[in-house]
Protein backbone atom coordinates (compact mmCIF):
# COMPACT_ATOMS: atom_id res chain seq x y z
CA UNK A 1 0.00 0.00 0.00
CA UNK A 2 1.61 3.76 -0.70
CA UNK A 3 0.76 5.88 1.96
CA UNK A 4 0.44 9.48 0.92
CA UNK A 5 2.78 12.31 2.57
CA UNK A 6 1.89 15.62 3.48
CA UNK A 7 2.60 19.26 1.89
CA UNK A 8 5.63 20.92 4.00
CA UNK A 9 2.98 23.64 5.20
CA UNK A 10 1.45 20.82 7.47
CA UNK A 11 4.46 21.03 9.46
CA UNK A 12 3.82 25.31 10.25
CA UNK A 13 0.52 24.66 11.03
CA UNK A 14 0.79 21.95 13.47
CA UNK A 15 3.69 24.46 15.13
CA UNK A 16 1.24 27.47 15.28
CA UNK A 17 -1.96 25.41 16.08
CA UNK A 18 0.79 23.78 19.02
CA UNK A 19 1.92 27.50 19.94
CA UNK A 20 -1.56 28.64 20.49
CA UNK A 21 -2.23 25.58 22.92
CA UNK A 22 0.76 26.59 24.55
CA UNK A 23 0.04 30.24 25.11
CA UNK A 24 -3.15 29.24 26.49
CA UNK A 25 -2.07 26.70 28.53
CA UNK A 26 0.52 29.43 29.95
CA UNK A 27 -1.57 32.46 30.39
CA UNK A 28 -3.82 30.38 32.23
CA UNK A 29 -1.21 28.89 34.57
CA UNK A 30 -0.02 33.15 35.06
CA UNK A 31 -3.36 34.31 36.20
CA UNK A 32 -3.61 31.55 38.29
CA UNK A 33 -0.10 32.30 40.16
CA UNK A 34 -0.72 35.97 39.32
CA UNK A 35 -4.32 35.53 42.07
CA UNK A 36 -2.74 33.24 44.46
CA UNK A 37 1.07 33.71 44.23
CA UNK A 38 1.06 34.90 48.27
CA UNK A 39 -0.59 31.34 48.95
CA UNK A 40 1.29 28.44 46.78
CA UNK A 41 4.15 26.31 48.27
CA UNK A 42 7.34 26.87 46.29
CA UNK A 43 6.50 23.13 45.14
CA UNK A 44 3.21 24.18 43.06
CA UNK A 45 5.19 26.70 41.65
CA UNK A 46 7.91 24.88 40.73
CA UNK A 47 4.91 22.16 39.20
CA UNK A 48 3.53 25.14 36.95
CA UNK A 49 7.31 25.84 35.63
CA UNK A 50 7.44 22.50 34.92
CA UNK A 51 4.07 22.71 32.90
CA UNK A 52 5.34 25.75 30.98
CA UNK A 53 8.64 24.44 30.20
CA UNK A 54 7.24 20.56 28.96
CA UNK A 55 4.41 22.46 27.03
CA UNK A 56 7.44 24.18 25.23
CA UNK A 57 9.58 21.15 24.95
CA UNK A 58 6.48 19.61 22.88
CA UNK A 59 6.27 22.66 20.52
CA UNK A 60 9.45 21.99 19.14
CA UNK A 61 9.44 18.58 18.77
CA UNK A 62 5.95 17.42 18.28
CA UNK A 63 5.08 18.98 15.27
CA UNK A 64 8.19 17.15 13.16
CA UNK A 65 7.68 14.16 14.42
CA UNK A 66 3.51 14.11 13.88
CA UNK A 67 4.27 14.94 10.36
CA UNK A 68 6.86 12.90 9.46
CA UNK A 69 4.53 9.71 11.57
CA UNK A 70 1.40 11.49 9.15
CA UNK A 71 0.64 9.31 6.80
CA UNK A 72 -2.80 8.23 4.55
CA UNK A 73 -3.81 6.10 1.71
CA UNK A 74 -7.01 5.88 -0.04
CA UNK A 75 -7.60 3.13 -2.52
CA UNK A 76 -10.11 1.38 -4.29
CA UNK A 77 -12.17 -0.66 -1.19
CA UNK A 78 -10.56 1.60 1.60
CA UNK A 79 -8.97 4.59 3.35
CA UNK A 80 -6.11 4.33 5.75
CA UNK A 81 -4.91 6.87 7.84
CA UNK A 82 -2.08 6.60 10.50
CA UNK A 83 -1.00 9.30 12.86
CA UNK A 84 0.15 9.94 16.28
CA UNK A 85 3.07 11.51 18.06
CA UNK A 86 3.70 8.78 21.24
CA UNK A 87 0.83 6.76 20.38
CA UNK A 88 0.24 5.95 16.59
CA UNK A 89 -3.22 5.97 15.65
CA UNK A 90 -4.46 3.98 12.41
CA UNK A 91 -7.82 4.21 11.09
CA UNK A 92 -9.22 1.82 8.29
CA UNK A 93 -12.26 2.72 6.49
CA UNK A 94 -14.01 0.38 4.27
CA UNK A 95 -15.17 2.86 1.39
CA UNK A 96 -18.50 0.68 1.04
CA UNK A 97 -19.31 1.42 4.36
CA UNK A 98 -19.01 5.43 3.64
CA UNK A 99 -21.89 7.72 4.48
CA UNK A 100 -20.79 11.31 4.52
CA UNK A 101 -17.84 13.63 3.50
CA UNK A 102 -17.29 16.86 5.07
CA UNK A 103 -14.64 19.22 4.16
CA UNK A 104 -13.74 21.38 7.02
CA UNK A 105 -11.15 24.25 7.51
CA UNK A 106 -10.25 26.12 10.75
CA UNK A 107 -8.58 29.67 11.18
CA UNK A 108 -5.19 28.07 11.10
CA UNK A 109 -5.76 25.82 8.40
CA UNK A 110 -7.09 28.68 6.35
CA UNK A 111 -3.70 31.00 7.47
CA UNK A 112 -1.97 28.07 5.51
CA UNK A 113 -4.45 27.24 2.96
CA UNK A 114 -5.17 23.74 4.32
CA UNK A 115 -7.87 21.51 5.10
CA UNK A 116 -9.22 18.50 6.59
CA UNK A 117 -11.72 15.87 4.86
CA UNK A 118 -13.80 14.34 7.54
CA UNK A 119 -15.55 10.73 6.47
CA UNK A 120 -18.14 9.31 8.45
CA UNK A 121 -19.27 6.25 8.22
CA UNK A 122 -21.61 4.08 10.79
CA UNK A 123 -19.10 3.16 13.26
CA UNK A 124 -17.64 7.23 13.65
CA UNK A 125 -15.57 9.56 11.93
CA UNK A 126 -12.30 9.19 10.24
CA UNK A 127 -9.98 12.75 9.62
CA UNK A 128 -7.45 13.23 6.96
CA UNK A 129 -5.92 16.37 7.98
CA UNK A 130 -3.55 18.81 6.59
CA UNK A 131 -4.15 18.36 2.77
CA UNK A 132 -4.24 21.43 0.89
CA UNK A 133 -7.22 23.23 -0.53
CA UNK A 134 -6.86 21.64 -4.20
CA UNK A 135 -6.37 18.44 -2.88
CA UNK A 136 -8.78 18.27 0.23
CA UNK A 137 -11.75 19.27 -2.80
CA UNK A 138 -10.20 16.47 -5.21
CA UNK A 139 -10.25 13.29 -2.41
CA UNK A 140 -13.73 14.59 -1.78
CA UNK A 141 -14.96 14.46 -5.09
CA UNK A 142 -12.74 11.57 -5.54
CA UNK A 143 -15.20 9.92 -2.78
CA UNK A 144 -18.23 11.01 -3.93
CA UNK A 145 -18.11 9.16 -6.52
CA UNK A 146 -17.43 5.78 -4.80
CA UNK A 147 -20.15 5.83 -2.47
CA UNK A 148 -22.44 6.98 -5.63
CA UNK A 149 -21.55 3.68 -7.39
CA UNK A 150 -21.32 1.98 -4.01
CA UNK A 151 -24.74 3.47 -3.81
CA UNK A 152 -25.83 2.38 -7.32
CA UNK A 153 -24.18 -1.30 -7.08
CA UNK A 154 -25.91 -2.05 -4.27
CA UNK A 155 -29.61 -0.69 -5.22
CA UNK A 156 -29.09 -2.66 -8.73
CA UNK A 157 -28.52 -6.14 -6.31
CA UNK A 158 -31.60 -4.82 -3.98
CA UNK A 159 -33.75 -4.95 -7.68
CA UNK A 160 -32.10 -8.22 -9.11
CA UNK A 161 -33.07 -9.67 -5.90
CA UNK A 162 -36.46 -8.61 -5.47
CA UNK A 163 -36.88 -10.26 -9.19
Amino acid sequence: MKYEKLSKKAISCMFVATLVQLLISSSILFVLWAIFKEHLPQIVVNIMIGIVAVDFLYLIVSPKVRYERYRYSITEDAIDVREGFIFIKRSIVPIERLHKIAIEKGPIDRMFKLAKVIVTTAGGDVTIRFLEDEKSAFIADALKKKINEVAIESRLERQENML
